[in-house]
């Protein structure tokens, strides 16, 4: 992974740490980058995580912060990836959506890898 890779944001992602109460801003400043982020499409891997790692700061309980975060997201703010899954018959075929999915957005990718019943090794791949 290069710091270069472009990572999406939507604004569904802003819009429900509001939800939370935690403003936006804030989540950008303890990560020292610039506001104008809130408002860019994508960002850098190297962004993506200063973000990520600056929420976790802030909530404390990063667990507890991960389920309140996916509950807060508006389901209109949806990825296309995120409601293929909700049409799937298992967990299998979410995976599998998800993955063919991922082939039409790069830099994303979802790699499965199967033996049997079981599922070996299961990895975000970002170029």
């Amino acid at each position: 992974m290069t710091s270069h890779a472009r990572i999406k944001i939507t604004a569904g992602f802003w819009e429900s740490l509001y939800q939370l109460g935690i403003d936006a801003k804030h989540v950008v400043r303890k990560a020292r980058l610039p506001l104008t982020i809130i408002t860019a499409p994508f960002v850098t891997t190297t962004q993506y995580f200063a973000i990520w790692k600056a929420y976790s700061d802030i909530i404390d309980d990063t667990a507890e912060g991960i389920i309140k975060l996916a509950t807060a997201f508006d389901v209109a703010h949806y990825p296309p990836t995120v409601l293929a899954t909700y049409h799937a018959r298992d967990y299998r075929d979410a995976l599998k959506r998800m993955a063919r999915y991922k082939q039409l957005c790069p830099p994303e990718g979802l790699h499965i890898t199967e033996k049997g019943d079981v599922h070996n090794r299961i990895g975000m791949v970002v170029c």
